[in-house]
């Protein structure tokens, strides 16, 4: 019996230790894994994200509110804020734009400010310390400063941070976005810095490329004549986004001129890398001369790098002085991209210089002071805590000269290649500027002058906006504040020495290029130049080349009669300019002596084919692969034979040259190149999609996919069979697409169509989270409900919130 005693306590005493062992592990983290018990738990876990997709009838109570506020949700889940003041609207907007996008907004502003660590542990530690010597946190501290000094932006901050607070308030820890579950984290109260850390984001997307270190390289490893005709100060065939006859009626003011003859260290050192050519946008409106119903039609269809939860959130936001839709920028107030009863507009990425490097002469190895405009300056040190999840803080000490800060130090490349060590940046980013008050006064305005005169505040983004009203005007502009600049300054690096290439003058307002009501009838940008060499003041050089605006230009000149389902039409449109213009060349002077039937049969489909990247086109996914490899043929005995990187030329270029006889200037045989690229892409390709060409399937074989915004798997979407490419209006090209897509009539009753790369939710769980990207992918936009009253079409509403005050 004791023995049987002893048997029972000591099994006991194994289960019970088993118990506590399993207990423990499925409540702690181990490593990435999250605890799995509170992740599983079928009350508190990922089934509580589980959503049925309509949003229920509620009434809640505000304390902070100053009356009622309606909130009516359509069937797509767009939220209508009706509201009787500025600060109960967005108050509203912050509530309901939490609901959807909680995790998001959260995530991107950790993201932004280098925080990521503190989430996923040591292996985010380099991706923390880009981001801080980046200068992000630095950026959005002033900016937040800027905002909240101005006592309307800092209203309108308030506000939002108000409501979103509040829904996050009365969230329990059970319906926290899964997301949060799966990281074992708990949400950040929402705060100013959140708002300007995430147009911090925005800000790295657009403005933070640079070509300097690139080009300096190129500049001084290529002979003069050979760099210029590979990189020209005007790529070929570019149709500039303000017509070329525009004239300019303005004294223009004079930029300081640095002494001749600085040649930048850096071209005897390290390799650099290769920025991505892909973010891209389209915007165009006419005038009535050219449309149907004799009303003017504007189409915005910026790209981006699109991810779930989609970069946008619809919504409609309607009070005193205001009724304004479209979609925003979740954790900014207000709607980035939109129209009201007045007017639309559509924008751009500027692409002009936003970003310069600068090579900095320390006075000795500790690096505290530097040499400038004659003098020994002090350094400014910024010591960055990143706290690691698992580990130790990290502390980095970040210089900052007068430039901005040095973001790779001496000996060490913690950022990407472009920005070289011991170099300084300044960025446009770093300008205090104040978006939000901008994007609240251009949202009210009545007509072109008062948009125009909203812009004054938009500064620390470079812009192209898209305009059209109800009175018929249509106009086009490059805004933001552009450093005045000498000709070819920012496109290399910068002499941190010499006070010349400072920031130290801006182009007027009044004199940046813009165009209005022009002759043709019809403005449009993607991303091209914006001027000719006529303009008087210099904003760079590497623009997007002449593919979608040749295009769209092409289209708008010659159509009459447009209507709104034509520019649907329109920005659904997969032909490549640059594949007519080089496909029969490279046809002609391809050697198909040697070829097997394959081969053959391939060659007779690109003579075929229409140059449309459609996605069921069997070429091409092969037209694209032969052309890059083409290029790298050519140019790679010519510039990457050093042992640095340079950038590539642009295609465009490279098949302007040829077709005007400069085969010269390639240490290669064309008519070689072009045959032994064909056949040898050839079997790359018939090796992953079969030795038929005619089997191949461009929207099925690239298999294009939108990943989650942190990468967790599962939450993106795989294999979506759509067309476009780089090259074409419909730009699906890589991670980048069209991110929204809007078309909007202005007649006595402003009609609008649109949709984006996702649904309002950003909850997994949520039926509507991905399947609105069908309707993306087919190109079907949907009406958008701008209603007038708050009683309107009320057969439309799939639920009501109200909220009301104590």
């Amino acid at each position: 019996m004791k023995t049987f005693r002893m048997i029972r306590y000591f099994t006991s005493g194994i289960l019970l230790i088993a118990v506590i062992g399993i207990t423990w592990a499925l409540n702690s983290q181990l490593g990435s894994i999250p605890p799995l018990g509170p992740l599983t738990n079928p009350f508190t876990g990922f089934w509580q994200n589980m959503e049925s997709g309509r949003i229920p009838d509620l009434n809640i109570t505000a304390d902070r509110l100053n009356s009622e506020v309606i909130i009516r949700y359509d069937e797509r889940g767009v939220p209508h804020i009706f509201a009787d003041n500025d600060y109960d609207l967005y108050f509203a907007q912050g509530y309901v734009t939490a609901r959807d996008r909680l995790w998001q907004i959260d995530f991107q502003a950790r993201g932004a400010a280098g925080r990521i660590s503190e989430i996923v542990g040591p292996q985010a530690i380099e991706y923390d310390r880009t981001q801080r010597r980046m200068g992000m946190l630095y950026g959005a501290e002033l900016n937040a400063a800027m905002m909240t000094g101005d006592s309307l932006s800092a209203m309108i901050l308030e506000a939002y941070k108000d409501g979103y607070n509040f829904w996050l308030k009365q969230l329990p820890p059970k319906a926290y976005p899964v997301e949060y579950k799966i990281l074992n984290i708990e949400p950040e109260p929402f705060t100013t810095e959140h708002a300007a850390l995430v147009l911090m984001s925005m800000s790295q997307t657009l403005t933070s490329r640079t070509r300097a270190h690139s080009q300096s390289n190129a500049r001084a490893l290529l002979d003069e004549e050979t760099y210029n005709l590979l990189y020209p100060d005007e790529l070929p065939w570019v149709r500039t986004m303000i017509p070329e006859d525009q004239a300019w009626d303005f004294e223009p003011l004079e930029p300081s001129r640095p002494d001749p003859g600085f040649v930048p260290q850096i071209v005897r050192d390290l390799p650099v890398t290769q920025s991505d050519p892909d973010i891209g946008s389209n915007s165009w409106a006419v005038d009535a001369s050219k449309t149907a119903n004799g009303h003017p039609i504007l189409a915005s269809d910026p790209h981006l790098g699109i991810t779930l939860p989609s970069t946008w959130y619809e919504i409609h936001l309607n009070s005193d002085g205001i009724n304004t839709y479209g979609v925003s920028l979740p954790a900014a107030p207000g709607i980035s991209i939109g129209f009201n009863d007045f007017l639309a507009w559509g924008i751009t990425n500027g692409g002009s210089n936003t970003l310069d490097v600068y090579e900095i002469e320390f006075r000795d190895e500790h690096r505290n002071e530097y040499r400038h405009d004659g003098q020994w300056k002090p350094v400014t040190h910024r010591i960055e805590e990143i706290r690691v999840r698992g580990g130790e803080t990290i502390r980095d000490t970040v210089r900052y000269t007068h430039h901005g800060p040095v973001v790779n130090p001496p000996g060490e490349q913690v950022t990407g290649e472009q920005y070289p060590k011991g170099h300084a940046i300044k960025w446009i980013a770093f300008q205090p500027g104040n978006i939000l008050k901008s994007v609240y006064e251009f949202n009210r305005a009545r007509s072109r002058q008062e948009f125009e005169e909203a812009l004054r505040q938009y500064e620390n983004l470079t812009m192209n906006f898209t305009y059209a009203d109800r009175d018929g005007n249509i106009s086009v502009g490059h805004y933001g504040k552009l450093p005045l600049r000498f000709h070819g300054q920012g496109d290399y690096i910068s002499d941190g020495r010499d006070p010349a290439y400072d920031w130290d003058r801006y182009i007027p307002f009044e004199h940046l290029p813009r165009s209005v009501n022009p002759e043709r009838g019809y403005v449009s940008t993607a991303n091209q130049a914006p001027v000719t060499a006529d303009y008087p003041y210099y904003l760079g050089r590497f623009y997007a080349d002449f593919n979608r605006n040749s295009r769209i230009n092409e289209i708008l000149e010659s159509a009459d009669g447009i209507t709104t389902d034509f520019f649907e039409e329109m920005m659904m449109d997969n032909r490549a300019p640059e594949a007519q213009k080089g496909l029969p060349f490279m046809l002609e002077r391809l050697d198909r002596t040697a070829f097997d039937e394959p081969e053959h049969s391939l060659a007779r489909l690109l003579e075929l084919w229409d140059y449309n990247f459609d996605a069921g086109s069997p070429v091409a996914l092969f037209y694209n692969r032969w052309q890059q490899a083409f290029r790298d043929r050519l140019i790679g005995p010519l510039i990457h034979q050093h042992d640095r990187y340079i950038t590539n030329p642009d295609m465009a270029t490279i098949i302007s040259l040829l077709l005007d006889g400069h085969e010269d200037l390639f240490p290669v045989e064309v008519d070689e190149a072009l045959t032994q690229s064909f056949r040898t892409v050839y079997e790359s390709t018939a090796q992953d999609f079969g030795r038929d060409p005619e089997q191949w399937h461009y929207g099925r074989d690239r298999r294009f996919s939108i990943g989650h915004l942190a990468m967790l798997p599962g939450f993106g979407r795989d294999g979506l069979e759509v067309g476009g490419t780089r090259q074409a209006i419909n730009a699906v090209s890589g991670s980048f697409a069209p991110s929204w897509r809007m078309v909007v009539e202005l007649g006595p009753e402003i009609r609008a169509r649109g949709h984006y790369s996702g649904g309002q939710s950003g909850n997994p769980g949520h039926p509507e989270y991905d399947r609105p990207l069908d309707d993306w992918a087919d190109g079907t936009l949907h009406d958008l409900n701008f209603w007038q009253a708050v009683d309107d079409e009320p057969e439309k509403t799939t639920s009501t919130l109200t909220l009301s005050p104590n």
